[in-house]
């Protein structure tokens, strides 16, 4: 089985050889609808990814669809190739290298013919197992399907008369339609022609429209419950948005009183200062008046001293005048220079305190 970037609907019977070629009255049902053609590098891509995102399958309902969006998406093959394109790309890989790795008894193949098998080798073996990044699935969820290729039928066309010419030498066919006196010429391969007779032409496209009817309502109903589920879970993050949108009003509201607080305490502070610096004032001034007041003491106490050395002096030296009323004291020279150098010594020790 060749590893086909083009795929195309079933062989089935021909005319046989002995039949006539003249032209003859059946219905043909041609592919129209071709697949995206990788290059080298994308294929790489294409097996590296889906090796390293092979957890994302699980086998559950439409996961290989999400799957395989994000994997194209990764690639920036998502408006190229649908989801179903790529499982089938993937398919026919793996049957190839199924087929070359453990082909039936009494078949020799040579796999190095085959220019992908050493890469679906060592991705099957588990060798290229985080060879590419992760993909996610949840933007995918979320994602519009008219952000991605659509996946349609292959459409066909039914006709009424075909002329053949088959040549023995190619493997191809030119196959002449006649559609209402407008002849088209078509080069398709001879296992892209599909055969039946004109009587269950309509019914078989009858029933094949219905059961792609079925199958796209069947893909509409479980997007509209996967998007259920993705507006579920929005509004589950909506609610706890506001819940933390709450708790943080309500932090904002505790740093404002914290900041209040804060702002009391530092008037709070300077107040004490002041009151701090006012005591200190008045300290001082206590001092100074304490001061002066021992001062004062000192020079009553040394008065008194004075006085009482001066009436001893008087006494005993018995000199005393009288005048009008009034009682003189004459004190010798002598006592006055003692007196006098008592002051000296007083009026010293009072600049000193």
């Amino acid at each position: 089985m060749e590893d086909h970037a083009l795929y195309s609907a079933p062989s089935t019977p021909k005319p046989t050889d002995n039949e006539p070629t003249s032209p003859v009255t059946s219905s043909l049902v041609l592919g129209s609808e071709l697949t995206y053609k990788m290059s080298d590098g994308e294929t790489r891509q294409f097996i590296k990814l889906r090796v390293s995102n092979k957890k994302l399958f699980t086998g559950q309902k439409h996961s290989a669809k999400l799957a395989w969006r994000a994997i194209l998406k990764e690639m920036g093959l998502h408006r190229k190739l649908s989801s179903v394109q790529a499982k089938k790309k993937w398919d026919n890989l793996q049957n190839k290298y199924k087929d070359l790795k453990n082909p039936p008894p009494g078949v020799t193949v040579i796999p190095s013919t085959w220019r992908w098998f050493s890469v679906m080798d060592d991705a099957m073996e588990g060798r290229l197992d985080n060879s590419a990044p992760e993909v996610s699935i949840a933007s995918i969820a979320a994602s519009r399907d008219s952000d991605f290729k659509p996946i349609k039928p292959c459409r066909r066309r039914y006709v009424s008369t075909v002329r053949m010419e088959p040549v023995a030498t190619q493997p191809a066919a030119v196959v002449t339609l006649l559609p209402r006196k407008n002849e088209i010429e078509f080069l398709v391969n001879d296992n892209d022609i599909l055969w039946t007779p004109e009587g269950t032409a309509g019914d078989a496209m009858q029933q094949e429209m219905e059961s792609d009817r079925r199958d796209i309502e069947q893909e509409r109903a479980q997007l509209d419950s996967d998007w259920g589920l993705v507006e579920k879970e929005r509004e589950v993050l909506e609610r706890e948005r506001m819940v933390l949108e709450h708790e943080r009003a309500g932090l904002q509201r505790e740093l404002a009183a914290l900041d209040r607080d804060r702002a009391a305490l530092e008037r709070e502070r300077a107040s004490v200062e002041r009151d701090r610096a006012a005591v200190d004032r008045e300290r001082a001034v206590l001092e100074k008046e304490r001061a002066r007041l021992e001062s004062d003491r000192l020079a009553t106490g040394l008065n008194n001293v004075v006085s009482s050395r001066d009436y001893t002096t008087v006494a005993m030296n018995g000199r005393t005048n009288t005048s009008d009323g009034i009682r003189q004291v004459t004190l010798d020279p002598e006592c006055l220079d003692r007196r006098q150098k008592f002051l000296d010594l007083f009026e010293k020790l009072i600049e000193k305190f």
